[in-house]
């Protein structure tokens, strides 16, 4: 049977190690200490939008603090930030078999080849997940957006997309994983922008103008890959260009046109509200950051992305959201 380790056992990485497991799949868990604890005692508890729940008792939960349980990994799920795929390559490399295959999951579009770069032998292959998940405590995880998992189709680890789909994780192979990649990173410039309104993903969208600003981030987005020469590939259902233009409209348009919105739920939240709780840096220079560092190479402005990279920054040195209104977010990007 294959073992998954989880290296970087966060919400995501507890919700899809948890799936694994409960599809039956020997799963170890790699995280910090204090979630380890909060596991071991009260075992896993999964839930999604579609009301949902899957339960995997602590007894059949393996979760680890010491990198060198990558020795017995199969396949490792990559789930740390981006600031540390270094470090996390240098353990593999040092722990893992040469075997082992690593596959991605995280923000960003470079961290699958910063992984590369540090690993031994092992292959690594990019990955994308679609989706919201918010740790509510206890040992529970609620995925609050839809979403199939991403994988890039290597032969290392084409086996490994069919048997993670069998265990109940929906996974989804490509062969262009780049554009995979920067077709999330556009959806998730909102990132940034929920953690700005202090308020739960479905209620933030509800406002035009904190969806205006997202259009503006997604629209400069695009001109950078244009110009580079590098076309997203859609997030969903529809195109990014034409997604941000939708975004504008009034409510009761924009959810008969984009429907996924009436799919979000009342607890999701970004990644980067959770990053900000827990006291952690921001993955912001790898989001919005990645624009603005394409747009400096190709003679683009990113402008907009520029001021949301500082008003974030300046929020986590303050320690708290701003709780900004979508209105007065948008008259100072303006």
């Amino acid at each position: 049977m294959t073992t998954y380790a989880i290296f970087g056992a966060g919400s995501i990485g507890c919700y899809v190690g948890g799936l694994l497991a409960a599809g039956g799949r020997e799963v170890i868990f790699i995280g910090r200490d204090r979630l380890a604890q909060t596991v071991r005692e009260n075992g896993l508890t999964l839930s999604d939008f579609e009301h949902s729940e899957t339960a995997v008792a602590p007894g059949y939960i393996r979760f680890e603090t010491d990198p060198a349980m990558l020795s017995e990994a199969d396949v490792v799920l990559v789930c740390v930030k981006s600031m540390a795929s270094e470090v996390a390559a240098a353990a593999i490399a040092e722990h893992a078999p040469a075997k082992a295959v690593v596959i991605s999951l995280q923000n960003g579009v470079s961290n699958a080849d910063t992984l590369k770069s540090g690993v031994a032998s092992q292959p690594v292959a990019g990955g994308m997940v679609p989706y919201n998940v918010v740790n509510l405590g206890d040992g529970r995880f609620h995925k609050g957006t839809p979403g199939d998992l991403i994988v890039e189709v290597l032969p290392e680890t084409a086996a490994i997309i069919v048997d993670m789909a069998a265990a109940g994780l929906a996974t989804q192979a490509t062969d262009n994983i780049q554009g995979v990649l920067w077709g999330k990173l556009l959806i998730n410039l909102n990132n940034a922008l929920n953690m700005l309104s202090d308020q739960p993903l479905k209620q933030q969208l509800l406002d035009v103008n904190f969806r205006r600003v997202w259009g503006m981030c997604i629209k400069e987005g695009l001109s950078v890959l244009q110009a580079a020469k590098i076309k997203p590939v859609k997030s969903g259902p529809l195109d990014p260009a034409f997604f941000a233009r939708i975004l504008s409209l009034p409510n009761f348009i924009l959810m008969r046109i984009a429907p996924a919105f009436n799919k979000i739920d009342d607890n999701a939240r970004s990644s980067m509200w959770e990053d900000l709780q827990a006291a952690r840096v921001p993955e912001i220079d790898y989001i919005n950051g990645a624009i603005v560092d394409l747009g400096r190479e190709v003679g683009v402005s990113a402008r907009v992305n520029e001021k949301i990279i500082r008003i974030v920054k300046e929020s986590f040195a303050d320690g708290k959201s701003p709780a900004f209104d979508g209105a007065t977010l948008l008259k100072m990007i303006s």
